[in-house]
């Protein structure tokens, strides 16, 4: 999927070329493990920036094409990963993921939760 053309494939130059674009990282730099601490991509701290401006201006006026917008980013996630919009959700982080799963699932006696000794303690 290309951020342009959602039906055609990024090749692995497109790729780079877009992470080079996005990431404005010091030469040598390299984030594998962002643990909520990495740079953001160029286009989120611009989508970010213009909409902290704008609700600074005009508070909720735009609301409605707020949530115009939300349902076409869950379009494309639901596209992306050949899903129904339906099952696609939006959450702050992993842990309030985690915590959704953990309180809504039908938990009997007896069962149990395996996990990494190194997991994150969400």
């Amino acid at each position: 999927m290309s951020l342009e053309d959602p039906d055609k494939s990024a090749t692995s130059v497109e790729v780079d070329a877009l992470a080079a674009s996005e990431f404005s990282l010091a030469e040598g730099l390299v984030y594998l493990n962002h643990a909520a601490v990495a740079p953001w991509p160029q286009r989120t701290a611009h989508a970010v920036a213009a909409f902290a401006r704008e609700n600074a201006d005009v508070g909720a006026r735009h609301y409605p094409r707020w949530l115009q917008k939300e349902q076409e980013l869950r379009s494309q996630a639901a596209k992306l990963l050949n899903a129904s919009g339906e099952d696609i959700a939006f959450i702050k982080n992993t842990s309030e993921g985690l915590s959704i799963v953990a309180y809504g699932f039908p938990w009997r006696s007896g069962d149990n939760v395996v996990v990494p000794r190194d997991e994150f303690p969400s």
